[in-house]
């Protein structure tokens, strides 16, 4: 009987004489959890992918009256404890809802590898002798059958078959799920004033329609962020657009304060040397004046040496 790490490995085998190994132990927690009572619940790790709560219950029924089981995919908790919902706005006030795609799972899709589950017995006595079960089924693991009729699960061939087909759904519910996010897309942008609000409550999963904050302005009025980059505006058949509904910039109220109190700052403010090709330009350009700059000076020496003649200087001496 193999134990680790407090578990204790309890073998099944399937019809080809394949062996699982499920790892099992009592249930321990700290809190009260009148779900998973402490001294009637077991803990199994590890369970087939084709596990389903009848599955289970035929092997634990082994041990005692089993009152309820809870399986747990690792498919769907991962992600789950990261995000807090966002407290949703009254009725009418939010933008449209965004049309969910067809699942892209079968619905009895198979559990992910290490899934987990939690069998409730109707007393301590049955608890106690699941915990047995392993050293039972040593020699000769229980015989995992798989389910058959309305809680049979699409299995090999079936399943891949009716997930490829999932994964492909048809273009009217693809043409209906884009349309609902353009359009909740397009509300959240013509309504700022809500995104704010959604921020002071604490709601930071809704990020459609932040934006950019522009930092500066260049000098034909494109918009520049922080780094002095152009930020990208919606555009029309001949060029950007003027309207402001139009943009994908949001200007901060403090921004534009500033750009009231000193208009000069509307100048372009981009980066200089921050490409390689600028810094190269530059110095060519340096390297330009410099050469002009030696044959001006050069014409200069030549002309005051032309224009250079001797002048002898002329003593007369008295005579006596």
């Amino acid at each position: 009987m193999q134990e680790m790490s407090g578990f204790t490995a309890l073998p099944v085998s399937y019809e080809n004489d394949t062996v699982h190994y499920m790892y099992i132990k009592i249930h321990a927690s700290s809190n009260d959890d009148a779900t998973y009572p402490i001294n009637r619940t077991l803990f199994v790790v590890n369970v087939p992918p084709d596990t389903t709560s009848k599955t289970l219950r035929d092997l634990f029924r082994k041990a005692g009256s089993v009152e309820s089981i809870y399986l747990h995919n690792v498919l769907d908790s991962k992600g789950e404890d990261a995000t807090v919902p966002a407290p949703r706005p009254k009725q009418g006030t939010g933008p449209p809802d965004v049309e969910p795609l067809p699942s892209l799972e079968p619905t009895d899709r198979l559990l992910g590898s290490s899934s987990s589950a939690h069998v409730v017995f109707l007393d301590t006595t049955s608890l106690e002798r699941a915990i047995r079960l392993p050293k039972r089924f040593e020699n000769k693991p229980h015989v995992w059958k798989l389910s058959r009729g309305k809680d049979e699960r699409l299995i090999g061939v079936s399943y891949l078959i009716e997930r490829f087909r999932r994964h492909r759904p048809p273009h009217e519910a693809i043409k209906k799920h884009a349309d609902s996010a353009i359009a909740r897309y397009s509300w959240i942008r013509s309504h700022p004033q809500w995104l704010m609000e959604q921020r002071a409550r604490g709601d930071t999963t809704t990020s459609l329609g932040v934006g950019i904050k522009a930092a500066s302005m260049g000098e034909n009025g494109e918009l520049l962020d922080e780094d002095g980059f152009v930020i990208v505006q919606r555009g029309n058949k001949y060029g950007r657009s003027g309207g402001e509904d139009n943009t994908f910039a949001a200007i901060t109220p403090e921004f534009e304060e500033e750009l009231r109190q000193h208009p000069e700052k509307k100048k372009s403010k981009e980066l200089t040397d921050f490409y390689r090709f600028q810094f190269r330009e530059k110095k060519r350009q340096q390297f330009a004046s410099l050469r002009a700059q030696f044959e001006a000076d050069k014409k200069k020496i030549a002309q005051r040496k032309a224009s250079f003649r001797f002048k002898p200087l002329y003593c007369y001496v008295a005579s006596s």
